[in-house]
């Protein structure tokens, strides 16, 4: 079962700790749970038995996040999230098979991944207590 809450809070818990040994790998868990948590919202923190969407972090996820019906009644979750996009412009889940000093990882790119996921996270916590 698809538990996009879980996923993305264990990735961002994991990208955390490995942020300064493994900044690639950090990178990686990073944008995976940014994308757990615009899947999350699409399926209203619901876990699902079928992926929400089978697209990776990118822009036809976050078009697919923007316009998806069920975020229709919570204009203010996709604005919200939408503030933290630019956080993973250049990512991409392929990025996995660079090598680790590729400059992908660069300590500035990670540290705004960083960011935008933690403030993706902190509106997913939110959500699951109500206020937005």
């Amino acid at each position: 079962m698809n538990d996009y809450v879980d996923a993305a809070e264990r990735h961002f818990a994991s990208a955390t700790v490995l942020l300064t040994t493994h900044a690639a790998t950090a990178s990686h868990c990073f944008g995976i749970s940014a994308e757990c948590v615009l899947k999350a919202l699409m399926c209203n923190l619901t876990p699902q038995t079928a992926a929400i969407n089978t697209n990776h972090l990118g822009s036809n996820l976050w078009s697919a996040f923007a316009n998806h019906p069920s975020l229709a009644a919570h204009p203010a979750r996709v604005n919200a999230a939408q503030l933290h996009q630019p956080g993973f412009n250049g990512w991409s889940v392929h990025q996995r098979y660079f090598n680790g000093a590729d400059p992908a990882f660069v300590a500035p790119t990670v540290a705004t991944q960083q960011s935008s996921a933690q403030g993706l996270v902190g509106l997913l916590q939110q959500v699951k207590l109500g206020l937005i």
